[in-house]
């Protein structure tokens, strides 16, 4: 049960169905997500949910353009076990304050089976990152987390002089956030090689990537084979998210064993530095995965000397169309363009 504060929640609103999913300790409101309201008290709100409580930008982002655009309504970044989606999304959907929101870390490869309807291109990569409730009150699932990671990925490859198109990327992982991230690149043109710890679940992938698009962009394999697929790679892109991987610490470059004692963590960046050896020097490593400060992968990355690229330029694009999903009816109202809603976000990221 996860301990919450529950003067936080006036008492009129502790028979809500959200309320109760606090009171019970199946959810609580996440203390490190950068400026996430503390209380659950406006008349509708937005609700992001993940596995743990990290430094989330999200609520800040989608919270600005609220401040800003004149609505009362906040996003609320909670966490939870995934364990317990059935029960959390079923309060989301009959909490007639809820209208949508932002799925995170641990849930979204779990929600788009018990949402109530899907978008065909979510449908397909078996992952979503936001729930819009429609006006009949059903809940529908979208992803925007590959559209946004793609567009962070071609603006670094040009800052290199090169295009996507073409380019040979490798994909660590094959969770719910990879399986966006994979078909927005095999979208985008990009030659796929994902590779995954349970072998299955990257071939899996990858066929269901190359039967959506009707070619063959996407091959896989075992982590066994970083090597061999990292010496004449463009990108290397890791999307692991499993919390017992402690990416702040362990580099996903290097072999990871469990259970991460000292001498395993150690291993583990030893084996990642002679990775890191036989890559091109242009290529860019990146991590997804946010942290407070960089994430072992990103920091032995950029101390070798390599281009490096985190998951925040993600969380910005992606957040922008997310936003745009589930506000899209009050931001028109107010005639509110999503042209101003990304002004309105980039410019919080700066700040």
């Amino acid at each position: 049960m996860i301990k919450q504060n529950n003067e936080n929640i006036k008492e009129e609103e502790k028979m809500r169905p959200v309320s109760q999913l606090l009171r019970k300790g199946l959810v609580a409101i996440g203390q490190r997500a950068r400026e996430n309201p503390k209380t659950i008290e406006k008349p509708n709100f937005c609700l992001g949910i993940a596995n743990k409580d990290y430094p989330a930008m999200t609520p800040f982002l989608w919270n600005e353009v609220f401040k800003k655009s004149g609505f009362e309504r906040r996003n609320v970044r909670l966490f939870g076990d995934p364990l317990n989606i059935g029960l959390i999304l079923e309060a989301f959907k009959s909490d007639s304050r809820y209208i949508g929101g932002d799925v995170g870390v641990g849930f979204k490869d779990k929600a788009w089976q018990l949402v109530d309807e899907l978008d065909p291109l979510a449908k397909a990569m078996q992952a979503i990152n936001v729930i819009v409730k429609l006006s009949d009150g059903r809940l529908k699932g979208y992803n925007t987390d590959g559209l946004g990671y793609a567009q962070s990925l071609e603006q670094k490859l040009k800052e290199q002089g090169r295009k996507l198109p073409g380019q040979k990327v490798v994909i660590l992982g094959a969770g719910g956030t990879g399986n966006a991230i994979a078909f927005a690149l095999a979208d985008a043109g990009a030659k796929l090689i994902i590779l995954n710890r349970t072998v299955a679940k990257a071939e899996d992938l990858a066929k269901r990537l190359n039967g959506y698009f009707g070619k063959e962009l996407a091959s896989f394999g075992g982590r066994n084979k970083v090597k061999e697929e990292v010496m004449d790679v463009a990108a290397v892109v890791s999307v692991i998210d499993d919390p017992k991987a402690a990416l702040d610490k362990c580099c996903a470059l290097g072999e990871i064993n469990y259970p991460l004692t000292d001498t395993e963590l150690a291993e583990n960046l030893a084996d990642a530095r002679e990775v890191l050896k036989i890559m091109p020097k242009d290529t860019i490593v990146s991590d997804v995965m946010l942290r407070e400060g960089d994430t072992a992968t990103i920091s032995v990355a950029k101390k070798a000397g390599f281009p490096t690229l985190d998951g925040r330029p993600m969380v910005l694009y992606q957040a922008i169309k997310a936003f745009w999903l589930v506000n899209q009816d009050g931001l028109e109202a107010k005639d509110i363009s999503e042209e101003q809603v990304a002004k309105i976000m980039m410019k919080a990221a700066q700040e």
